[in-house]
């Protein structure tokens, strides 16, 4: 006979998978940002933009954040945000597993880690917003209409 899941499994696995994705937008949040930034400051072109949003999308996390880093100023605070996200991002993906799985098997620690994820996904949703107000102050620079958050990756592919 197949045993059936606990629920704290169920939740943590939907938590993890809600955390998982989020870092997944944030990065492509932080890629438009990047392409954006540069269309603005730097005249790259639309095609351009694309090529490196394709690229940054193809990479780790922490290739944007390098980039954003070395050429494209944020404030000092959202970048030391952004850094702390990338973090938990990576313990997620790599030490999660690793660190969790002794507790998880005895039954133990499931309202811990399915807090954490809980913060994980907050986080990236918290620095998304922030690069929304960004964008959309970048935006009318470059001509463009400003009417929701999502004209910034609308205008790069259009």
């Amino acid at each position: 006979m197949i045993q059936e899941e606990p629920e704290k499994f169920k939740e943590l696995c939907e938590k993890v998978g809600l955390a998982l994705m989020m870092g997944q937008k944030l990065q492509f949040a932080l890629a438009h940002y990047y392409s954006v930034f540069h269309m603005v400051h730097s005249k790259w072109s639309k095609e351009k933009a694309k090529e490196k949003i394709s690229f940054h999308l193809s990479k780790p996390m922490g290739v944007i954040v390098s980039s954003i880093e070395k050429d494209s100023p944020s404030k000092p605070e959202l970048f030391e945000e952004i850094i702390e996200f990338k973090k938990q991002r990576n313990w997620l993906a790599h030490d999660f597993d690793e660190e969790s799985t002794p507790f998880l098997t005895q039954g133990e620690r499931f309202d811990y880690y399915i807090q954490k994820m809980e913060k994980i996904t907050i986080h990236a949703n918290e620095i998304m917003l922030k690069l929304d107000q960004i964008g959309e102050a970048l935006i009318p620079v470059r001509g463009w209409a400003v009417s929701s958050s999502c004209n910034i990756t609308k205008n790069i592919h259009a």
